[in-house]
């Protein structure tokens, strides 16, 4: 099994990382994140990076971050897209714009994947990897009602969308996400056909309902912008042991993809705090056979305090789980 790495600091963290480290440690891949506005100021920094990482011999991912906060796993990420088009933000169900461009706003789409063109060419990347694309939902309040969403609603269910949010308006969440990440391969395998997409829903365990969009593991698997789908194990979250977490997440994971021939990715927390037991998943997610684990993320690993005390367990996890 190998072990991958995120660097979700943006640009300004890629000055603090030591490749070296990361190779002697016994990284395989590495995802990084490359934030919307740090693409617009930093982008040769980020690609002179994936460059020298990849020279070593690392896989490297990029991990578009921002972006209209379609793809958008932390709220506090700034996008100025956002900010200079709100008439293409979603409408929640109370008439009111949300922080978050709609995914199916033609306008939205079009310079979605004119960017992600873009990003494919400048970066030298083995994939792109689609970090929780997702619609608003919240308590009292769930998003897309835009004209654009009503049309689509109306043609594909032949009646107007309800204002309830239920069963059919969460299907067709998920049906435009789906068309959403065809876009977004479709964006970067125009640039090379090689670039794997890869495709991580908002976490949750087995059997817990997802309100954003990307609940129907089977679906995402099933589409041709899904090579991989990568899942997050949010075992802390909802106070369940690591392992059944582990287990649970990529037998179910796992029955979606080899149905479609396609792969699984697991994500987990790490930190060498004793309570994120990052070996205990290392050995974990190898013994059940999983071909790559990433942790996520390096501020809070490698570059935390206690690490140089935690290096060389972490480093023979690693290399116990590749030859396992």
């Amino acid at each position: 099994m190998q072990v991958g790495l995120c660097l979700a600091g943006g640009a300004a963290e890629l000055d603090r990382v030591d490749l070296g480290q990361l190779c002697d440690l016994g990284f395989a891949c590495l995802f990084v994140t490359c934030h919307e506005d740090d693409v617009h100021w930093r982008v040769e920094q980020i690609a002179t990076f994936m460059r020298r990482a990849r020279a070593r011999g690392l896989v490297v991912y990029a991990v578009p971050s921002g972006y209209g906060k379609v793809l958008d796993p932390d709220p506090a990420a700034p996008s100025l897209y956002v900010d200079t088009h709100p008439q293409t933000l979603q409408v929640d169900n109370r008439g009111r714009r949300c922080p978050k461009a709609c995914p199916n706003n033609p306008y939205f789409l079009e310079w979605f994947s004119s960017s992600m063109r873009t990003l494919a060419w400048l970066l030298e990347a083995s994939g792109f990897l689609w970090d929780e694309p997702s619609f608003h939902h919240s308590r009292g309040t769930w998003a897309c009602r835009c004209q654009y969403c009503q049309r689509l609603y109306q043609a594909w269910r032949g009646a107007e969308m309800p204002r309830d949010f239920g069963d059919d308006v969460l299907a067709f969440r998920e049906s435009s996400i789906v068309m959403f990440l065809l876009a977004a391969a479709a964006a970067i395998q125009a640039v090379d056909y090689r670039l794997e997409s890869v495709v991580m829903p908002t976490p949750t365990l087995p059997g817990m309902p997802i309100f954003t969009g990307t609940g129907d593991w089977d679906a995402i698997a099933a589409c041709s912008a899904c090579d991989i789908l990568s899942i997050f194990i949010p075992w802390q979250h909802h106070n369940v042991p690591l392992e059944q977490a582990l287990r649970d997440v990529y037998q179910e994971a796992t029955r979606h993809t080899q149905r479609h021939g396609k792969r699984t990715l697991l994500w987990t927390a790490a930190s060498p705090s004793p309570r994120d037991q990052v070996l205990e998943a290392i050995r974990v997610a190898a013994s059940l056979g999983a071909e790559r684990l990433v942790l996520s993320d390096y501020a809070s690993l490698i570059d935390s305090a206690a690490f140089p005390r935690f290096a060389d367990d972490l480093q023979a996890a690693i290399a116990a789980a590749d030859q396992a």
